[in-house]
């Protein structure tokens, strides 16, 4: 399961383990920067990644292709 809301500013979206095994994600979107965070029960804090909004593209672009190394060209801007 997962759950969108948009703000003026981003969009935060949180995926949601349906078995209960992992802590949930949370992908907060804006214009130029992307996070991703999972709470670390064990250390009680919010393990954290910072990434471009352009490599977050190649991210998602990377889930559809095979094996192999490739450039991703993006045609915005």
């Amino acid at each position: 399961m997962f759950t969108n809301e948009f703000d003026w500013d981003e969009t935060v979206t949180t995926i949601l383990d349906d078995e209960g095994r992992y802590e949930d994600i949370q992908v907060f979107i804006d214009d130029s920067e992307v996070y991703i965070r999972q709470w670390n029960e064990k250390q009680q804090v919010h393990d954290l990644i910072v990434m471009s909004s352009h490599m977050y593209f190649e991210l998602m672009a990377a889930m559809k292709k095979p094996e192999g190394a490739y450039y991703v060209e993006r045609s915005w801007k």
